[in-house]
């Protein structure tokens, strides 16, 4: 090494003369110094890259798992409004043939007309006639016709692939007018289509004609149907009891099939 800080760098070649170099320690140091800098930068900027993508995957999911609860609220916001305007809507009529259809009007004809006394005469009356209603069933002979399916006719089949509410079904002077909302319960669009029979007193069930557009569907999210079937030739508007809606997906199976009662015109 040189005085006053310097390092001398000496190298030789075959027949060429020695060559010197002089060198100050203190750029040795920078130099050494930038590096290990520039090592420490590369290694941060490594690091924060790093943990700015790790921030942004996790908000995306959270975005995702926001955006997922939001569909959830507004569709079960939708079916609250739904049960609200078919409260709304809906008048005695209605729900007097619903519950005659449900075998439950006579029940709570015969409540409100004979006060209740006490808890124990309420509870031996009550005894008295469920085993009496028991009675009259066991000696009641059954009339039902042959053929008469009762589980085709009143049953019920529902896939939870679609919801339908605010059903609604009346005779009018030009046919048979109906109405309900439609709600897909399914991650993804659906598409179907549906069938209308007019049930009788006596549990026949006869197909009525609806439009092309009106019964099908292919929905995200909600439809609201209203449309008006004629009545078919042959049968007495005052013999039908209700209408079955059936409705199937697109490959043809039933994925929601139910009797709803007529509303009684005043």
């Amino acid at each position: 090494m040189a005085p006053h800080g310097k390092l001398n760098l000496i190298w030789f070649r075959d027949q060429e003369p020695a060559k010197r170099l002089c060198i100050r320690t203190g750029w040795i140091r920078a130099v050494t110094y930038l590096m290990v800098f520039v090592t420490l930068c590369a290694a941060g900027g490594l690091f924060a890259a790093y943990e700015f993508w790790r921030r942004g995957q996790e908000m995306q999911n959270e975005r995702r798992e926001v955006e997922r609860r939001l569909s959830d609220t507004l569709l079960k916001l939708e079916r609250l409004q739904n049960i609200e305007k078919l409260l709304q809507t809906s008048d005695a009529n209605e729900l007097s043939q619903l519950l005659a259809g449900m075998g439950l009007e006579s029940t709570a004809a015969k409540a409100q007309g004979k006060p209740a006394k006490d808890s124990k005469d309420s509870s031996k009356d009550a005894a008295r006639d469920a085993k009496d209603a028991k009675d009259a069933a066991r000696n009641t002979p059954s009339e039902r016709p042959a053929g008469f399916d009762l589980t085709s006719v009143m049953g019920k089949v529902d896939l939870g692939q679609v919801g339908v509410e605010n059903f609604r079904a009346r005779i009018e002077p030009k046919g048979l007018s109906y109405g309900f909302d439609l709600s897909n319960l399914m991650p993804q669009a659906l598409s179907g289509n549906g069938q209308l029979l007019a049930v009788s007193r006596e549990g026949n069930m006869v197909p009525l004609q609806t439009g092309k557009d009106d019964l099908g569907f292919n929905i995200q999210r909600f439809k609201q149907v209203a449309a008006l079937a004629p009545i078919p030739q042959g049968l007495d508007p005052g013999t039908i009891f209700g209408v079955r809606l059936v409705l199937t997906n697109a490959s043809g199976k039933t994925i929601f099939s139910e009797t709803y009662p007529l509303a009684q015109t005043p």
